[in-house]
This record gives C-alpha cells, structure tokens and sequence, in this order.
C-alpha cells in the first residue's frame, strides 16, 4: 500500500491546504541553512497522515481550524524532526525522494535542524497554554526516542519475538499517532474516555501502518522510487521486522537467513537473496494477517466513538486502509 494523500484525505482537503500554508508561513520565517533544511523536509509533500487523524479527532460544534492549525503543525514538525533522526542513524541517503539533510549537508548539521524542530513543536503547542497537551506530547516525545534506542539495541538480534517488535513499533510509530488523536479529542472538548478511544484508535492504525510499511520494504515487485527509499532498508539496516521474525521459523530457510543478518555487513546480495526466499516462506501473507487484525481492532475503536464526526471520519481512514491492503 502507497499511501496516496489525496485519496486518503479528500474530505480534509481545505483543512490540509489550510495547514499547508501555515507550514509555508513557519519556514519562510528562517534564514540560511535552516530555512533549506526545514524547506527540504517539511514542504516535501508528506502524506499528513497524523495531522489528518487529528483534523479528524478534533471534529465538532466548535471546529475552528485557526485555533486547531498550531497543534495540527506541531505534529507534523516533531514527526519531520524524528524523520531527520532517523535518516541520520540509519544513514539513509533518500527520503522522500530527495537526498536527506545529512548526505546533502553533514551528521551534525541534521541532528541540528531535527532538535530545532523538535522545540519548535513545544513553542507552538505552549500557546494553548494547557499542560495536559504539553504532558501528551511529551511523554509521545519519550516514546519516540525509546523505540528508536530499543530498535538500535536490537538490531541483528534474531529471534526476539513479535512481543518485542510491537512494543517497539507501539512507542516509534505509534506514538505520534495516539498523540494526534489524543489533542484532536482534548482541543475539541472531548470526555476522557473518549479520548481514550481515540487513544487506542491511534495506536492500531499504528501499528497496521508500520506492519505495511515493513512489507513494503521487502517487496521486490513495488518501485522503490514510489516510496523514495530503496527496498530493503530495513534489511540492510539489520532490522528484525515482522516478516523476518515470521520468516525465522522456517525450518528450510531459517539458517540462511540467520547467516544474512549475523554478517558484519549485509550487501545488495545478501538482500536479493532474501528478498528471493521470502515470497517462499508464509512469512508476508502471516504480516499481511497481523496487519488487518489491528485494522479490524481501529474499525472496533472508531465504530464506538459517539460524536458522529469524528467516528465516521476515522471509519473512512479503516475503510481507505483496508481498501489498499487487499480488504478486511
């Protein structure tokens, strides 16, 4: 699945465009490298898929999109700055499409304009002046930096369940997600337990979102440029993702695999070769099973919430999701 914005999010549009400008107006203010960097990054044409769930859990009598545009911003900027991280120590050289800031600039200069962002989400969400969205994003921050560190400390390790894989992908992917839809629902007067459900809602579409994302990196059919990252990333990154746990338990390729991921260094190769084995192993079509498990735990969430807006919202995201991954 190529998450296309424009089909996904066709009944934001005015609100995305809205947001688009705001975003326009936020760099035109830097100067110099900065200005290029956050340019390069920000204005790269995301998908928006974050603000958009907030958009969507922010829905009500009182939506005003003026109010709600520096929260919707602060979320996409601390995902960019988290992008920009993880360019650096993957030593990624695309991002969507485009060089990233390191390979274009250097470490330090990137690991600059990722923490300068980073703050920015704060400056603009402080204008809220409400300490239950800053206390939200923070502990979204903390989660993000601790999946990040669990997935560095695990990369190589063979055979470390889908227990941990989900609790790394819960705190890198989706955090960001539950936060999004979390403010959505404090900004628009929400009771507690709805925004919890917004909460849960957030996390599976999270986690489907990452299991897709893991499969498409192993999908020597896709065209890398669609993604604007070569295929296999993770691979060479000595990532343990869900297909690859699932394709550890195959007793005729579990040694060949696990000779893959033990070497110092994993080349073009080595990736090809697993991208061969893979389509012979149950491991994708299990992925592929997981992912509309948690799709059908989101529809569960966004079938109970009970502002209308905002369930039949979140139910045309399940629906655009299921759609694309091949139906429930």
């Amino acid at each position: 699945m190529i998450i296309e914005k424009k089909k996904l999010f066709s009944f934001l549009a005015d609100d995305l465009k809205a947001l688009e400008g705001y975003l326009k107006d936020f760099t035109a203010g830097l100067k110099g490298v900065l200005k290029k960097t956050v340019e390069s990054t920000l204005l790269a044409g995301g998908k928006r898929i974050r603000p958009g769930l907030f958009f969507i859990c922010a829905r009500g009598e009182s939506f005003d999109i003026k109010y709600l545009l520096p929260a919707a911003a602060s979320i996409e900027i601390i995902h960019t700055a988290s992008l920009i991280h993880d360019d650096i120590i993957d030593r990624s050289l695309l991002r969507r499409g485009r060089e990233t800031i390191h390979n274009t600039y250097d470490g330090d200069t990137a690991k600059f304009v990722g923490n300068y962002l980073f703050t920015q989400t704060f400056v603009l969400l402080n204008r809220y002046n409400d300490s239950k969205i800053l206390e939200e994003m923070s502990a979204a921050s903390q989660n993000l930096v601790r999946g990040e560190f669990d997935q560095i400390k695990t990369k190589k390790e063979l055979y470390q369940g889908e227990k941990v894989y989900l609790k790394k992908i819960n705190e890198k992917t989706s955090s960001l997600f539950k936060v999004s839809c979390a403010l959505g629902g404090i900004l628009s007067g929400s009771p507690d337990s709805e925004i919890e459900k917004m909460r849960k809602f957030g996390e599976y579409l999270g986690i489907s979102f990452q299991i897709n994302d893991d499969l498409l990196d192993m999908d020597s059919i896709k065209v890398s440029e669609n993604l604007g990252k070569p295929t296999g990333n993770d691979i060479r990154q000595g990532n343990i993702t869900l297909p690859i746990i699932y394709a550890l338990r195959n007793r005729r390729f579990k040694k060949e695999i696990s000779d893959i991921f033990t070497r110092e260094e994993i080349k073009s190769k080595d990736i090809k070769r697993l991208l061969t084995i893979l389509p012979e192993t149950d491991a994708m079509d299990h992925a592929r099973t997981r992912l509309k498990f948690y799709l059908g735990k989101a529809r569960e969430v966004a079938g109970s919430i009970s502002k209308e807006q905002k369930k039949v919202g979140l139910l045309k995201v399940c629906s655009f999701f299921e759609q694309e991954t091949g139906g429930k």
